[in-house]
């Protein structure tokens, strides 16, 4: 007996659209190892064998989306699509970069480094909000959500190297969890 599986009509897989998933793939699974690495580094626990473990899963977590884009490479698609959306998509990136540049700077200076993580993290998970529209990708609601409320929680965590490491590591996480959750939606495209 056959098993069909039948998918939203909301998920759009054209070749433009599964290209830019995996390239969003890309760039979450780029941004999620940086923000692992800082969770080493200010959480202190930057030790040979957590940064071994830390370079391979952000191997994994870039590899992974690389070899999805390297497998579209013969699709012919259309730039139209990327036409439509790129002056947004660069304003949305140019507004939350400048946002956390400002954001950083003055907690800096004013005695308050320690909510860096936070405030740029919250930065960094409201800009998927305006981007879950942009793409049609409701994942991104999801991510900019978890982003911005695990920061908010983590003010709970008293200052220090813990409360560090729990914003970076959430964060990290966050975007390495969106990272599988596009790449499996782009494998159930594929079937």
């Amino acid at each position: 007996m056959a098993t069909t599986t039948s998918l939203p009509n909301s998920l759009d897989f054209s070749a433009a659209r599964l290209k830019g998933r995996a390239t969003g793939a890309l760039i979450c699974g780029i941004f999620g190892g940086v923000w692992m690495f800082e969770a080493l580094y200010f959480g202190t626990m930057a030790t040979p064998a957590w940064l071994t473990v830390m370079a391979l899963l952000s191997a994994t977590f870039v590899l992974w989306p690389v070899a999805r884009l390297r497998s579209l490479r013969h699709v012919v698609s259309s730039d139209d699509y990327w036409a439509t959306v790129s002056k947004a998509y660069w304003t949305i990136v140019a507004v939350e970069w400048l946002a956390c540049f400002v954001a950083a700077n003055v907690l800096a200076n004013t005695g308050h480094p320690d909510l860096i993580p936070q405030f740029i993290g919250g930065i960094v998970g409201l800009h998927f909000l305006p981007l879950a529209k942009l793409f049609k990708a409701p994942t991104y609601n999801w991510t900019g959500a978890a982003m911005a409320l695990g920061v908010l929680a983590s003010l709970a965590i008293p200052a220090g190297t813990v409360r560090a490491l729990a914003a970076y590591g959430l964060c990290g996480l966050v975007l390495w969890t969106t990272v599988a959750v596009s790449l499996c939606h782009y494998r159930l495209s594929s079937r």
